[in-house]
Formats: structure tokens, sequence, C-alpha cells
């Protein structure tokens, strides 16, 4: 999704990044981490235009970006949240959400529903003013905007710095579903199937069929222990229901609210992630694959099975 080669950049006469290089790969979070001051801010504002390489090439999508300006490279997919936030604290919460997509010529309807399913806080709140938001609140805020610009990768620098610990766990699931590209609501709507499918078996109009049986047992799976888990299995249910439906005529629940709710879990399309952050267990549990920064280069890289307790000593005990 996101290519980072050679890139260089000064500020004042003082060399901050030393040709750093990494991949960010399609529907995955990766994590680049660092102590203090070794140039990940730098690096961000680079990939989004807020600053200036002076050498270097960033590709987003197999696009080459690096010519353009932040407002286009927003255009083209980046959303970026900001180390510190960045709301309007004398707008609204609702106008805060949909600046962004306004900025970009989009509307935010369809994706709204997304917003607040992750962040519930925020539909209660769209009248209160952004400055009077605890810490966690405006980082949730921040996110559900950049959302809002359906962006191909998210960027977000330091997102638990300052949070609560019950604000983290739910960024860190947003992060995670947002990821896979779950929809959101997929409970309700494997519920949903499940009861479709469980009054069809019991019509005594509905032919009965092996698939018929075979969906009504795998649903039940998905709807324990997820979709994420089983995409396989997923897979094969969602075929069930596809043949089922076609000896099915118009109308009926088997045919039409089923469909409907298949439709919606392959609605939501996943994103990349670019996660700059120094919350190590918060790393471990939602990355990938990481990069770690000394004196503005890339020193390590790997799947995070490889960030092992002597590489994190090494790099980033103070």
């Amino acid at each position: 999704m996101l290519t980072v080669q050679s890139l260089e950049l000064s500020i004042g006469g003082s060399r901050i990044l030393r040709g750093v290089e990494f991949e960010v790969p399609d529907n995955q979070c990766f994590c680049l981490m660092g102590r203090n001051g070794v140039g990940k801010t730098s690096t961000l504002r680079s990939i989004t235009g807020v600053m200036k390489p002076s050498a270097g090439k960033i590709t987003l999508a197999g696009k080459d970006i690096t010519k353009l300006s932040s407002e286009a490279r927003a255009a083209a997919g980046i959303g970026y949240v900001q180390q510190g936030r960045d709301i309007f604290p004398q707008l609204t919460v609702e106008e805060n959400l949909h600046i962004g997509a306004i900025a970009l010529g989009k509307k935010a309807n369809g994706s709204l529903d997304r917003v607040f399913s992750l962040f519930p806080i925020l539909k209660e709140f769209l009248p209160r003013k952004g400055g009077m938001l605890s810490g966690g609140q405006q980082q949730q805020l921040a996110i559900g905007r950049a959302l809002l610009t359906e962006p191909k990768i998210l960027i977000l620098d330091e997102p638990t710095e300052g949070i609560q610990p019950n604000i983290i766990d739910q960024i860190g699931e947003a992060i995670k579903l947002l990821r896979r590209g779950g929809h959101h609501n997929e409970a309700g709507l494997l519920a949903t199937m499940s009861q479709v499918i469980k009054k069809a078996r019991e019509d005594e109009n509905t032919p009965k069929s092996p698939l018929l049986d075979e969906a009504a047992e795998t649903v039940i799976i998905l709807l324990k222990e997820g979709v994420e888990k089983h995409p396989a299995l997923f897979n094969r249910f969602a075929e069930c229901i596809e043949a089922l439906r076609k000896v099915q005529p118009t109308g009926t629940n088997l045919g039409d609210e089923i469909g409907s709710a298949l439709k919606q879990l392959h609605g939501e399309s996943k994103m990349s992630i670019l996660l700059v952050e120094q919350y190590l267990d918060f790393c471990k549990e939602l990355a990938d694959t990481f990069a770690i920064m000394d004196r503005g280069a890339v020193v390590c890289a790997g799947t995070v099975d490889a960030l092992t307790d002597d590489v994190v000593k090494k790099y980033l005990t103070v």
C-alpha cells in the first residue's frame, strides 16, 4: 500500500532523516517505533507532505506521490491523525467530523454509521464543542474525522498518548476492525442470519436441504467465534446461502434478508494502518510488521514475531 524509499530530510542544516526505507503491506498494521527524537514524526510529516524531504520516493498504491501537495495526498487516500489530535475546539463534534470529508468534496453520510459504531460516544456528543471533550474522546474524534475521508491508509501518530486505558482498548479494537475490513455490526448481522435460517428450517414450505443444515451449523460457529478466525468457513457459508437463494423465490426471508446481510458483511473495505507508537504491548497486539528507527534511519524491521526482548532492549529501552 505504501512504500518509502531512501527518504532524506534536513531542517536548519541538521540532517533529520537518513535514507529511511520501509513498506506498509496491504490491509495490515505496520508499526514504526523508536525512542524519542529519532525522526518518527518527521517521517510521517514527510509522507503526508507537511514537510518536504530533500531526497527519496514515496509510493501510495503504486502511484508516486513524492511531488504531490499534502492536499493531493489526502485526496489520493492518506488519512492522518497527528500527535496532539488537532481537532477544532470551537467547532462541534459534528462539524469536526464533517470538515475533512467536505474539504475533499465527499459526502460523509455513508461512513458515519461506521464511525459511530467504532466510537459510540461521538454520536452522543454531536452538539458538544470539540474543546469540551476529554483527551481520549478528542482522539476518537480525530480518528473518526480521518475515516470520513475514506482513506486507503490511516496514519496514527501516538494515538495512546495521555489516553485512559478503556479508550486505548476501544482504539485498539477499532484498528483491528479497520485492518480486516469486518462490518461494524458483524454480530448483529450474523444473529439475523441465524434466526432467518432457523425459521426456514422450521417452515414446512421451505424445501429441506443438506445445505440449509450446514448453513445453520456454520453460522453458529461464526457468531460464537467471529468471521476473522474462520475466513474459509465464512466463504463456505456464503456459498451455501447463494446456492439456497437460487431455489428460493424472491421476497422470502431466506432470499432477501440473508442476501442483504451478506452484502453488508462484505461492504466495508479493509484498510492499511501506519502506527507510530511507544506503548509496546499495544504494538505487539496490533502490528503485523514493524520497523524501528534510530538517529533518522531504520535499524531493525520484520514481522511482529521478531520483536523479541533482545530487540526491545537494544533499540527501545531508555
